[in-house]
Formats: C-alpha cells, sequence, structure tokens
C-alpha cells in the first residue's frame, strides 16, 4: 500500500509540474486553440508511433524469452514486462529502476532470476549496439548541419556517445566478471527494497545465488542463437525508428513540410542519446531544453512550446498513465496471492 501511494505522489507531482510550465508559458486556452489547428491525422500518427516503439520492444523480449524459457500467454505477459519497464524506468533518475522492476515481474511468471537476468542483459546488449550504430550514423551524415546551427551541439554528440561506450564497457564486464555480477544484483535487489518492491533481498540473494552460476553460460549462449540476434537486431532498429520519427509527425501535424524526415530523426537521435546523461526522471528540464535548442531549428518560435508538449506527453507521460494502470491497478494475480500469503 506504501509503494503505491509513493508511486501515485510521484505521478501526480510530475505531471503537476508538467502542466504548470506550459499553462504558465502559453496558457489553457492559447494552448487548447494551438492543439485544435493541427492535423488531426499527423498527430494520431505521432501516438501510433509510441504505440508502435512499445510494440517492437515488446516483439524483442518476446523473441529471447521464447528461446529460453517456455510460459502460456507470453506476448501478453511480454508487454506487461515492457509497459512496467518504461513506467519504473520514467519515474526514476537514469531509468535506473526499469531492468529491475522487469526482473521482479518476471520472476512473479515463473521465470528463474538466472535466466531473466540473462535474457534483459541480452536485450539490453542489442539495444546498446543498435544506439550506438544509429548514433554513429548521425554523427557521420548529420553533424556538420547541426553544428553549423545549434550552440553546443558538440556537446551533446561527445556526451551521447561516451555514455553508451562506457555503458557498453561496464556490460562488457558484467558478463566477464562473476564478482561484478554479484555485486550488480546485489544493487538491484537493494533498489527494490527501497521502492517497496522486496522485502528480504538477502534471502532472495541466496536462492538467486544458484542462478547466478548459470547466468553467464546462458548469455554467452547467444553467440549459437545467430537468427536470434538478428532478429531482435531487426525489431530494435524498427523500434527506435519509429520513436525517432515522433517529432517529425508532430512537425508535419502543424502544416510544416520543409525539412525532412531524416534530417528530424538525426535530431531526434541526439537529443535522446543527450538525455541519457542527466540525472532526473524522465531528463526533466533538460529534454524541455534539448528539444527548444534543437527543434527550434524547424518549428516557428510561436509553435515550439506545444510541440514540447505534445512531444512529452505522447513519448514520456503516456508511458506513465498506461504503466501506472498496470503497476498500481492491475497488478501481477501471482503478486497478490503471495502477499495475500503474507
Amino acid at each position: 500500500m506504501k509503494s503505491k501511494i509513493l508511486n501515485i505522489i510521484i505521478v501526480v507531482v510530475s505531471i503537476c509540474i508538467f502542466l504548470s510550465f506550459f499553462l504558465f508559458t502559453k496558457g489553457l486556452k492559447t494552448l487548447i486553440n494551438e492543439i485544435r489547428t493541427l492535423s488531426t491525422s499527423w498527430i494520431i500518427l505521432s501516438a501510433l508511433m509510441m504505440i508502435m516503439f512499445l510494440f517492437f520492444e515488446t516483439l524483442v523480449l518476446y523473441v529471447i524469452i521464447r528461446q529460453f524459457h517456455r510460459i502460456n500467454n507470453l506476448f501478453v505477459k511480454c508487454l506487461r514486462f515492457e509497459i512496467i519497464g518504461q513506467f519504473f524506468g520514467a519515474i526514476t533518475p537514469f531509468a535506473a529502476a526499469s531492468h529491475p522492476a522487469q526482473l521482479y515481474e518476471m520472476s512473479e511468471s515463473g521465470i528463474s532470476g538466472g535466466t531473466g537476468v540473462s535474457i534483459l542483459m541480452i536485450k539490453f546488449m542489442i539495444h546498446q549496439v543498435i544506439n550506438i550504430i544509429i548514433l554513429v550514423l548521425a554523427i557521420l551524415f548529420k553533424f556538420k548541419y547541426f553544428y553549423s546551427k545549434v550552440p553546443y551541439f558538440l556537446y551533446f554528440c561527445i556526451s551521447g556517445l561516451v555514455v553508451h561506450v562506457m555503458i557498453m564497457i561496464i556490460a562488457t564486464l558484467f558478463l566477464l566478471n562473476k564478482k561484478l555480477t554479484s555485486t550488480i544484483v546485489i544493487y538491484c535487489l537493494n533498489l527494490l527494497k527501497k521502492v517497496k518492491l522486496l522485502k528480504n533481498p538477502e534471502e532472495t540473494y541466496k536462492q538467486l545465488e544458484t542462478e547466478l552460476k548459470t547466468f553467464h553460460k546462458t548469455v554467452f549462449m547467444i553467440i549459437k542463437y545467430k537468427k536470434l540476434c538478428l532478429y531482435s537486431s531487426i525489431l530494435t532498429l524498427l523500434q527506435w525508428l519509429a520513436y525517432f520519427s515522433i517529432p517529425y509527425c508532430i512537425y508535419r501535424g502543424f502544416g510544416f513540410n520543409y525539412s525532412d524526415i531524416f534530417t528530424m530523426v538525426a535530431a531526434q537521435v541526439f537529443l535522446v542519446n543527450f538525455m541519457a546523461i542527466i540525472p532526473l526522471p524522465g531528463a526533466e528540464g533538460g529534454a524541455e531544453g534539448g528539444f527548444y535548442l534543437i527543434y527550434g531549428l524547424f518549428f516557428k518560435s510561436g509553435t515550439i512550446i506545444t510541440a514540447i508538449f505534445l512531444w512529452r506527453l505522447i513519448t514520456y507521460y503516456s508511458s506513465i498513465a498506461i504503466g501506472s494502470i498496470f503497476t498500481l491497478l492491475l497488478p501481477n494475480s501471482n503478486s497478490s496471492r503471495n502477499m495475500n500469503k503474507n
């Protein structure tokens, strides 16, 4: 009950800050009038792109889990894992609670701890590789354009690339070093305790200790499944292309068509990678500021604030809204039974 109240408070405060900024900046009447003038079809398409983002990410998890573990209603459960992961990622700095929350949900659905960690690690590694490839391509083809027009743009590129390369190095060490694996798992369990999802991390770790012994063996099995890696990579690429296309759809919703989709997708690639270094839930403040700085090249000054409002509503606050339903109102049936037993 306490965890639910805490989550509700986080959601309410975040939404209040979000709405107050735009209402005081634009005014409710002006904001509503501007939204009414937008192309409905393009705004709907931008929302569909967010749905496709979640759909492809769910498919990635589905493809990986199916290879290592068989459970009933797998796709539906994968969708739940992803939505809850998105929710906890949205309300914690650096999305720190996303994977621990997914791991917890997997364990409640009968997936063992070691297998769950392996699945998430494989998915994470594929995500990082694809993200770095996309960022490098954006730098190769669009760096000169944005560097000449956006102040501090070099900082956007270097910070994002450095963060992702460091994460890849740490992840590789995670795979190769059993002691580091144990340390990170203990950290995740303690984090779950802080967000009131786990009561006794010490006991849970003892149960996971045998699973950790098989973790490294399981992860390196990915080398044998080249098709699995290829399919997951393609789905991850489609996932991020859908997400990166959302600002372009919003742009077209305003009736603008001067800039091409490739330039605007590259802009979103740079922005998202910059957001990764901001130590606030959802990169609050930095996300909006970065959007204003980069997309000010494409939107007219009178429309950029409304564009930011729609972008954040679709890409960030929708995850909180949908995730809160699954987390707070529709708890896992297995979790409910365990709570009742206790």
